[in-house]
């Protein structure tokens, strides 16, 4: 019963929730999720969660993929860094884009997940839907 529950209050959540809150471009100086919502079916869309962190300073990074119990199941990796004033990636820059992909590291399966980014004393975190 608690499952059906958890997957009603997810539901519920999906269709309150903005559309911009799955797919959005990054603001300047701001860190963001880009998509919440990943179909690791390896065509190369969506495969892996990316979360685009604001780090002008590079400062250390801890971003952990959770699953629903508070249990870690993963660790984000840098994905790229580039400057904002263009995408293209480099080794300097202000903007870390942080990745997921949940047939890396074993498999896990569809469901929930919870990602937390701490940059300096700023925490980041919410939910990603992986869909099998």
């Amino acid at each position: 019963m608690k499952a059906k529950s958890i997957t009603i209050n997810l539901l519920a959540a999906l269709a309150l929730a903005p559309a911009a809150a799955f797919c959005a471009a990054s603001a300047q100086g701001r860190s963001l999720a880009l998509n919440r919502l990943v179909t690791p079916n390896n065509d190369t869309k969506n495969d892996s969660f990316i979360f685009r962190c604001y780090n002008p300073r590079d400062s250390g990074i801890e971003a952990k993929i959770y699953d629903l119990s508070g249990r870690e199941v993963a660790t984000m990796t840098l994905k790229q860094r580039f400057s904002g004033i263009t995408a293209k990636a480099s080794s300097t820059g202000e903007y870390y884009d942080l990745q997921w992909n949940p047939n890396s590291g074993g498999y896990h399966p569809g469901g929930v997940y919870i990602y937390q980014v701490q940059v300096e004393t700023k925490v980041y975190k919410g939910t990603i839907v992986v869909i099998r």
